[in-house]
């Protein structure tokens, strides 16, 4: 039956290729879509985790905004110690962050104070890579790294010398000078201009918190473990003190982002189903009405209804199949150019205020979701040839035959 199936729907060559290819051309649609929403949110989650915030983060536990902590982990200690022994996790640093103001001879500025262990912080995120002028930070000199904008805006240069001032442990104003030792240029509004970076040892002295921070933030070797590490951590930290939070937690906006782009997607992945269903549907209407007076005649001589209906069946699931393999053979093939060149488009400009996003995204497949819409294209098109193939399996022999 295959074997007939497959010289029927030859029978009309340029009709089965119209079909063909707009399967294999939706498919592979399909597929590039798929793989472009996916590979956008997996950069999206690198550059979020990879600039600042971490994969996860121990805090303290009634902290009420977990993106700006506001209390102080006094005794840090006991919860290093349950990093270190985490073979999961790849690196994990000590950090204050914290509101302040910066000030220059010529200006002043409300800042977000990055306090960070530059050592670590060189492999915890990748900031040290966005320096344009200078160095990256010393962990035992009063150094300061800031954006260009900010710089700017401060009129001062690498060499100068600007002033810090945040609360104290004791209710007063901290102050400290640092000396600008890098001018880092990340294309990000926040970054490049709300943002200063210091040795945490120097933060802590300007605050008269020795040994004190409010955060811990790690790297994971793998970040699809993130839920698991963070649970494990939760029971095996001090109860009470401090919990474990994960990015998902922490920027949450980018779960919502995520969201926003599978709905879309899962909108245009109906319009295509919804296309090429009516593709096939046209296609077995057209081939049944030409061929009525020759179900007749296969009728006539002892062809049962049923053999009608699978011969029909037959000949979707040769076209379903053929459309399949020419989709996934572009698809793939399209996906694997932009995985190696990449695809430019204009989305670091839609996130540069938030994050330093780069404008060309690297594709990469997503071979579940692909397998999806295969299977999917695949029983559409079987299910769209249903109605013809009953239609047909209803005709009567006699009227059949006098059908022109």
């Amino acid at each position: 039956m295959l074997r007939l199936a497959w010289r029927n729907v030859w029978r009309n060559r340029r009709r089965s290729l119209i079909n063909v290819a707009a399967m294999g051309f939706g498919l592979a649609a399909i597929m590039l879509g798929q793989s472009m929403i996916r590979s956008l949110q997996i950069q999206l989650v690198q550059k979020a985790t990879g600039s600042i915030t971490g994969h996860i983060r121990v805090q303290r536990s009634d902290v009420d905004e977990p993106k700006f902590p506001d209390k102080f982990i006094t005794d840090p200690g006991p919860a290093e110690k349950v990093l270190d022994q985490d073979p999961r996790i790849a690196v994990w640093g000590r950090r204050i962050h914290m509101t302040g103001l910066v000030s220059s001879p010529n200006a002043s500025l409300g800042a977000l104070i990055c306090a960070v262990d530059p050592l670590k912080e060189k492999t915890l995120t990748d900031m040290s890579s966005y320096i344009k002028e200078g160095t990256y930070l010393d962990p035992d000199v009063k150094g300061i790294v800031m954006g260009r904008k900010i710089a700017g805006r401060l009129d001062v240069r690498l060499g100068e010398k600007v002033v810090l001032m945040a609360q104290a442990a004791d209710g007063s104003m901290g102050a400290e000078a640092f000396r600008l030792v890098g001018i880092q240029v990340t294309g990000s509004e926040s970054f490049d201009g709300q943002i200063v970076w210091i040795p945490l040892k120097a933060m802590q002295e300007m605050l008269g918190r020795p040994g004190q921070v409010n955060q811990l933030a790690m790297r994971l070797k793998d970040v699809e473990l993130v839920d698991e590490v963070a649970a494990d951590l939760d029971k095996r930290l001090p109860p009470g003190k401090v919990r474990p939070i994960s990015w998902k937690v922490i920027d949450r906006e980018i779960i919502g982002i995520q969201a926003f782009q599978n709905g879309i997607l899962t909108v245009v992945l109906f319009i295509v189903f919804a296309i090429v269903a009516l593709g096939i549907l046209n296609t077995q209407l057209m081939s049944l009405f030409e061929r009525v007076r020759e179900f007749g005649v296969l009728m006539a001589i002892g062809a049962r209804p049923r053999w009608i209906v699978r011969l029909i069946l037959a000949e979707s699931l040769v076209l379903g199949l053929v459309g399949v393999l020419l989709g996934v053979t572009i698809g793939a093939a399209m996906i694997a150019y932009f995985g190696r060149h990449g695809l430019h488009l204009p989305v670091g400009q839609a996130f540069s205020y938030f994050l330093p996003f780069p404008s060309v995204i690297y594709l990469r497949p997503s071979w579940h979701q692909h397998a999806f819409a295969c299977a999917s294209v695949f029983v559409i098109t079987l299910l769209a040839s249903l109605p013809p193939a009953l239609r047909a399996g209803r005709l009567k022999p006699a009227e059949a035959l006098r059908h022109v």
